[in-house]
């Protein structure tokens, strides 16, 4: 996942990397954090300002049921706020302590921060060591940005479709180096590791549109 930042201390920022939560841009200033929101997506954005005027207009470069967006802000007045939760922040905090921001964020992206969660009873997925487990323990080949594309459809499961240029965007830390082929490159090595492991494949491909996660297994004949 992918998130940028304005005016947040280095240190929570630094802890989101090292801790392999986020891959994270940090802007520095307002006119750099609107560059970045119209050439990359996110899927989390972390401003602190008083800037009204400047908020506004970086939240028409923001898809909001794509992307959460926290303002820490203290002299905002009721109208601006109601105006801005309105137009896609989800949250409007006070400069708060960062273990309270932390759970903050957490409770929008639980599964990101879970060590190691459980899909359909079929396979674990290790977030810390990026390994896919069976439900015996044993690692299939899923391995690297693989991994990273599959945790993120799973992630994602409840959207109708996820793009290529998403992926790339959320997953890659250059994204504009990375052709779209890659993508297509470890959707195949994903499939191939759950059909020889589990005869199955549910992920589906939206001809020109990218991939969703089905809603039910789809066994291979």
């Amino acid at each position: 996942m992918r998130l940028l930042s304005l005016n947040i201390q280095d240190s929570f920022i630094d802890y989101l990397e090292n801790n392999k939560l986020y891959i994270c841009d940090k802007a520095e200033d307002f006119n750099d954090a609107i560059y970045h929101s119209e050439v990359r997506f996110y899927n989390l954005v972390l401003i602190k300002s008083d800037d009204f005027k400047s908020c506004k207009k970086l939240l028409q470069n923001i898809n909001a049921k794509q992307c959460a967006v926290f303002l820490l802000s203290k002299n905002l007045s009721k109208k601006e706020k109601i105006y801005l939760h309105k137009n896609g922040v989800l949250q409007i905090l006070e400069d708060v302590e960062k273990d309270i921001l932390l759970m903050r964020i957490q409770n929008i992206h639980y599964e990101n921060f879970t060590e190691k969660y459980l899909f359909r009873e079929l396979i674990k997925l290790d977030r810390i060591n990026k390994n896919i487990l069976d439900k015996n323990e044993n690692k299939l080949q899923i391995k690297g940005k693989s991994f990273d594309v599959l945790s993120y459809l799973i992630k994602n499961r409840d959207r109708s479709v996820i793009s290529k240029d998403e992926l790339v965007n959320a997953l890659w830390e250059e994204p504009e180096l990375i052709c779209n082929n890659v993508v297509e490159v470890n959707i195949n090595q994903i499939r191939n590791e759950l059909r020889k492991n589990f005869n199955i494949d549910f992920i589906t491909t939206i001809r020109n549109r990218g991939y969703k996660i089905n809603s039910h297994n789809r066994h291979i004949n």
